[in-house]
C-alpha cells in the first residue's frame, strides 16, 4: 500500500510541475563571509591574455575569469581585498588572483577594487592564471587575508 501512495504522490508532483510551467532556473551559487555575499554569475577558462593590445597581460598558462557580484550586507562601507580571494581547480590546487589582470578587467565604476557601500553590490571579474587545461571547481571568499573563507562552486 505504501508503494501505491508513492506513485500517486509522484504523479501529483509531476502534474503540478507541468501545470505551472518549467521549473525556475536555480539561483547562482553564493557564499557569505563577514559582511560580504559573493555570487558567482559566470566563468570561462582558456583566455590567453587580457588588457589593451599595447599592454597585454599574458597568462603563464591560461586565465580563468570568474564573474562575480559582491554585496556588502554590513552597515559600513568595506573593502573586499581581491588579492585575498582564491580559486580551487578540479585537481584541488589553489590559485591566487592575477592582480595585474584584475586591474584591466575591472575598469567600470564602482569596481571590486574600491570600498563597497553598505547595502551596495559591485559586479566584477576575478582572474586566475592557471595551468593550460585546468578547470576551476570553486572559489574561496575571504573577507580578510586571515579569515577562514567561505566556499562557493564555480561552473
Amino acid at each position: 500500500m505504501g508503494a501505491a501512495v508513492a506513485v500517486v504522490a509522484a504523479g501529483t508532483a509531476a502534474y503540478a510541475v507541468t501545470r505551472d510551467g518549467p521549473a525556475p532556473a536555480p539561483a547562482p551559487p553564493s557564499a557569505f563571509e563577514g559582511h560580504f555575499e559573493l555570487t558567482v554569475t559566470g566563468s570561462r577558462c582558456g583566455v590567453p591574455s587580457v588588457g589593451p593590445q599595447d599592454l597585454p597581460q599574458r597568462a603563464a598558462g591560461q586565465f580563468c575569469l570568474v564573474d562575480v557580484a559582491i554585496h556588502n550586507t554590513g552597515a559600513e562601507a568595506e573593502l573586499l581585498d581581491p588579492g585575498a580571494q582564491r580559486a580551487i581547480d578540479s585537481q584541488g590546487t589553489e590559485h591566487r588572483v592575477a592582480e595585474q589582470a584584475l586591474v584591466f578587467l575591472n575598469e567600470l565604476q564602482p569596481t571590486v577594487l574600491e570600498e563597497i557601500a553598505p547595502g551596495g553590490t559591485v559586479n566584477g571579474v576575478l582572474p586566475f592564471d592557471v595551468p593550460a587545461g585546468a578547470q576551476l571547481s570553486e572559489l574561496v571568499l575571504h573577507s580578510a587575508m586571515d579569515s577562514p573563507g567561505a566556499r562557493v562552486p564555480v561552473s
